[in-house]
């Protein structure tokens, strides 16, 4: 077994772990959950990947109001096209029911939601590249075309780029991001690109018809496919049972999408998580910390940073933490291009002071990205606190308002 397949199943262990310890299944979370209020407005987002959208579900974030009734309470459904704040969302907790792709539940199950419900569908993707490339690193210094950045497919391609190659997008010559799943096996028949993305039952249908079909250089494990449900695991136990039967209802239906069938079983995610590109563990010349010691050092004049959105800190932040946003437009990668984000508040910091950096977590890369700028810009002083704003929630540590 060579080390990166080694790396990954670690990988793989070490995820599960987290979705076995973000989902506790004891007695006493369940008569919480069952004793717990009804939420006065319930928030449920409807994620749709684009890249693979068969048809419109706008009119169904509309119209399909059952929610409300079989709850009892207000509810707010919202269509959502932007996997990239999708995958935000996950993190801050602000929606009670999401419906996504596989990568956007698997984020949310690390992140205090439960499964309730899927499409059941599982499917396997496949990296494919030219006849002439035999494996995933012959893929370095060519090119590249995937469906858009944060698509579910783009999300498998760089997880199998990384797990069987041991490189990023930054080692292609270039990558192309496009808008549809279909144009990927068209612009490598066509030349255009080395490789792409594609469903493995879509390579095997398309290669039949193809003088040249090209060669597969890496697959991934079956993984779900369509969409899932996810709740609040805070949820009281009433809301869920309204939310299972509003989507298994006969007349829920998203147009494409295989109807929903309940289930709890977490275990398929795991996987998915482990494709998700994280931040590193550590970061040489800053100190990482744990929530806890950002906490204490602040109590000594150490200067809380949080990098996230405005929205994101006036909705609920550290107490005592600045909010200087983290622009990020590089992609989440351990070679990102940082000339493509911006960073204006850091020069608003002293260098000599001992400044703390976080943002939403492990999967967020604001503060990785803010103290790797801030080390480089000279500063002596700079801690990470990776956990971010989760872990300093779940330490019930002060925050504001």
């Amino acid at each position: 077994m060579t080390a990166m397949k080694t790396r990954s199943l670690e990988l793989v262990a070490a995820v599960g772990l987290s979705l076995a310890a973000a989902m506790p299944a004891t007695a006493q979370t369940d008569k919480a959950s069952a004793q717990a209020a009804v939420p006065g407005t319930l928030r449920a987002v409807i994620v749709l990947d684009s890249s693979d959208a068969a048809s419109d579900f706008m009119t169904l974030a509309v119209t399909n109001t059952g929610l409300g009734k079989l709850a009892g309470a207000r509810a707010i459904l919202l269509p959502q096209r932007d996997l990239t704040d999708a995958m935000r969302s996950t993190r801050t907790g602000e929606n009670d029911i999401i419906i996504a792709p596989p990568h956007v539940t698997a984020s949310a199950l690390i992140h205090g939601y439960e499964l309730v419900a899927s499409t059941g569908v599982v499917a396997k993707y496949v990296l494919v590249g030219r006849s002439d490339l035999k494996a995933v690193t012959d893929l370095k210094g060519r090119r590249a075309y995937f469906p858009q950045q944060d698509s579910l497919r783009s999300y498998v391609a760089r997880g199998l780029l990384a797990q069987e190659g041991g490189m990023t997008t930054r080692a292609l010559k270039e990558v192309t991001y496009g808008q549809t799943s279909g144009a990927g096996l068209l612009t490598l028949a066509g030349g255009a690109t080395d490789a792409t993305v594609a469903l493995e039952s879509e390579w095997l249908e398309w290669s039949k018809g193809q003088k040249s079909p090209g060669q597969v250089l890496a697959a991934s494990r079956p993984i779900p496919a369509g969409l899932s449900v996810s709740v609040k695991k805070s949820l009281p136990a009433s809301v869920k049972t309204a939310v299972l039967q509003w989507v298994t209802a006969p007349d829920f239906v998203i147009p494409g999408v295989t109807r929903f069938r309940p289930t709890s079983d977490a275990a398929p995610y795991e996987y998915v998580a482990s494709l998700g590109i994280f931040t590193p563990a550590e970061l040489t010349g800053v100190q990482r910390i744990s929530a806890r010691e950002a906490y204490e050092l602040s109590e000594k004049g150490a200067k809380l940073v949080d990098v996230r959105t405005e929205k994101e800190y006036a909705a609920r932040h550290a107490r005592g933490a600045v909010n200087l946003p983290y622009v990020e437009k590089s992609f989440k990668e351990i070679d990102y291009d940082a000339k493509k984000d911006q960073f204006p508040g850091l020069g608003t910091l002293n260098k000599g002071d001992a400044v703390v950096f976080f943002c939403n977590g492990a999967e967020c890369w604001k503060s990785f990205k803010a103290s790797k700028a801030a080390r480089d810009a000279g500063y002596t002083r700079v801690y990470w606190l990776r956990g971010g704003m989760p872990e300093w929630l779940a330490q019930g540590l002060p925050t504001l308002p």
